[in-house]
């Protein structure tokens, strides 16, 4: 006898509405927690041939892999990457960049969108309160006003990193600066702020990259001790040439998960990224390094690549904002091609404001880039609407319709819980957000055609270089996952491709009368380092899946996403609420969480600073 045939209803008769008769179906992982000597094992056991093939296939089966993309007969068409109808998004409250000008044109319009920057007096309290974080226009105000340079500002960054690096534990922010590579730029940048002639307001603001851009002259190691052997760097990406034209200081790549296959920034070659909130627990992943440089204050922004939440999560680990834009927004042009569909270049910053410029600066395809809907020109929120603190005024916020999965929303640790809907509340108090109830079938697989899109792809991506260089220099983790992603069959993916199709399906059905849907970012606060996972890594998909659960739709469908810091659970570490938005709707998300971020500081939720790890009291 064969197996028994599944079949899922085609999507036509599916319901997105609250009163749909799809059940919630959690995720549900099997797969103990390993480290140290019991990983190490397993790992041999994973890659020889017989041990191997029964794990593997134990794994997948425990897993509900096979009995969803080996045994369910699919009545729709693959989508291989996120395809999104091509016309102009409406936002209110917008103004409209013109495509064909420069990166400092574009920060320059950027700067129309923000209220009149505070007072010398109200940019000195900050020295009360030292965890309000200093903004890019904060630092822009100091250079013009003369009462510091780029210059002086590179060497207390110098110093705070050694710092950071001379910290028991060493905090691991960084895997490379270059001390004159930095310097050259500030002396660059200070002469040009001496003639009067910065080249925008990021000239000499201090900016983390990620160490999966290219950074010229950084290697670009992706986590790695092999990846620079395979790959040499000859330019900079073309989210850093954006960058460098508005004079941004480019002080170094931040540290990440080995090749972004993690959750918890755990690298056992550059040391775990601390959390600033707490040193004993993690920063998140992959873009650990870039969330918690931010939330330590040694710049106001970093930049991160997104491919299952990867800027998302470590920003809500570490209180930080996090974006990601839609599949193709910003060009990925000069990133290491771990995954080719569903990465994406994200901002990780202090505040929403420089979140806006941040993204005003990089956003833009290249002519080459390979995807599948050309970006409409992008629209920059005026956020001006906030600068009296009259919430009321704002029509604009009034009109968003957010919907919420109330099933899956609740289906996070009571401390998150608890904190995302007192942020929901003062959404619909102070502002008449209305808030509709929403079904989104099939969750948990679409988290598992996501696996085996993204462990396909980097399979298929690097996997070649892999088995020939970064095998035996590769932590366990790693080892134990690209085992698992090799044994992927063409039904699977090809299967997981027809989810992709049915997923996009259920979105763009809530789309039709929701502006944006509202979920925690992450199901739980950050984890503990534990000591056993350092040297090899960890293999922790339970909790993983935890962290995960929220932002999967963001890569796999394109969608774009930003998570925002709104409160701390009751050991003190932040929870972060995501909004996650129509196709090419950044503006709509940055207008939100600027609503969000202006609200919760009005009603005196800011940070208390006293847990926060401290490196300076800022580079300023």
């Amino acid at each position: 006898m064969g197996t028994k045939k599944l079949e899922l209803r085609p999507v036509s008769e599916m319901s997105t509405s609250k009163d749909s008769d799809t059940n919630y179906t959690a995720a549900n992982v099997k797969a103990p927690r390993m480290a140290g000597l019991l990983l190490r094992c397993f790992t041999w056991m994973m890659e020889s041939d017989i041990f191997g093939l029964i794990f593997r296939l134990k794994l997948k089966k425990d897993n509900l892999i096979t009995k969803v993309f080996q045994q369910t007969e699919y009545h729709e068409p693959p989508m291989f990457q996120p395809h999104f109808p091509i016309e102009e998004v409406e936002e209110s409250g917008v103004i409209q960049l013109e495509q064909n000008r420069s990166p400092p044109d574009h920060v320059a319009r950027a700067l129309e969108c923000l209220y009149p920057l505070p007072s010398r007096n109200a940019i000195g309290d900050r020295n009360r309160h030292p965890f309000l974080h200093w903004k890019i226009r904060d630092y822009a105000e100091a250079f013009v006003s003369g009462r510091i340079t780029p210059y002086l500002v590179a060497e207390r960054f110098l110093s705070a990193v050694e710092d950071s690096c001379n910290r028991s534990p060493n905090m691991c922010f960084f895997i490379a600066y270059n001390e004159e590579d930095i310097l050259r730029q500030a002396s660059e940048s200070t002469a040009r702020h001496a003639k009067g002639k910065p080249l925008s307001v990021l000239d000499g603001v201090p900016i983390a990259v990620k160490d999966e851009i290219d950074c010229f002259p950084y290697l670009t190691t992706g986590g790695t001790k092999w990846m620079q052997k395979v790959r040499k760097v000859k330019d900079d990406a073309a989210c850093i040439k954006r960058l460098r034209a508005c004079g941004a200081l480019l002080v170094g790549k931040t540290n990440m998960h080995e090749l972004g296959q993690g959750t918890t920034g755990i690298n056992p070659h550059y040391g775990a990224v601390r959390n600033p909130y707490d040193k004993d627990r993690c920063a998140g992943g992959s873009s650990g390094g870039s969330a918690a440089a931010v939330a330590a204050g040694l710049c106001p922004a970093a930049l991160g690549v997104d491919g299952g939440g990867s800027v998302r999560m470590p920003a809500a680990l570490c209180g930080v904002v996090g974006l990601k834009g839609t599949y193709g927004r910003v060009s990925s042009a000069g990133v290491l091609p771990l995954n080719w569909t569903l990465g994406s270049v994200g901002i990780l910053a202090a505040s929403v404001e420089d979140t806006l410029i941040m993204y005003t600066a990089i956003q833009g395809h290249l002519a080459q880039d390979w995807i599948a809907s050309f970006p409409p020109a992008a629209n920059l929120p005026i956020l001006k609407d906030f600068e009296d603190g009259d919430l009321s005024k704002s029509k604009i916020i009034s009109s968003i319709k957010i919907a919420k999965y109330s099933k899956w929303f609740d289906d996070s640790d009571k401390s998150v819980r608890t904190t995302c809907y007192s942020a929901l509340n003062v959404l619909q108090q102070e502002y008449g957000v209305k808030v509709l109830e929403v079904t989104i079938p099939e969750l948990e697989e679409m988290r598992l055609a996501h696996f085996i899109t993204i462990g396909s792809e980097i399979s298929a991506s690097i996997g070649i270089d892999y088995d020939r260089m970064g095998i035996h220099d590769s932590g366990a983790d790693i080892r134990v996952c690209f085992a698992l992603y090799g044994s992927f069959s063409t039904r699977e993916l090809l299967s997981a491709q027809r989810m992709r199709f049915r997923q996009m399906h259920y979105h763009m059905e809530i789309f039709k009368t929701a502006d944006l849907i509202v979920t925690p970012t992450t199901a739980a606060t950050a984890p503990v380092c534990s000591a056993d996972g350092l040297k090899y890594g960890e293999l922790n998909y339970v909790y993983g899946a935890k962290l995960m659960q929220y932002q999967i739709a963001g890569n796999f469908l394109g969608l774009p996403a930003i998570s925002v810091p709104i409160g701390y659970d009751e050991n003190g570490l932040p929870v972060g609420l995501q909004l996650i938005g129509r196709p090419w709707s950044e503006a709509t998300l940055l207008h939100l969480a600027s609503a969000i971020e202006v609200s919760l500081s009005l009603l005196s939720q800011v940070v208390d600073g006293s847990q926060l790890y401290k490196t300076t009291r800022s580079c300023l």
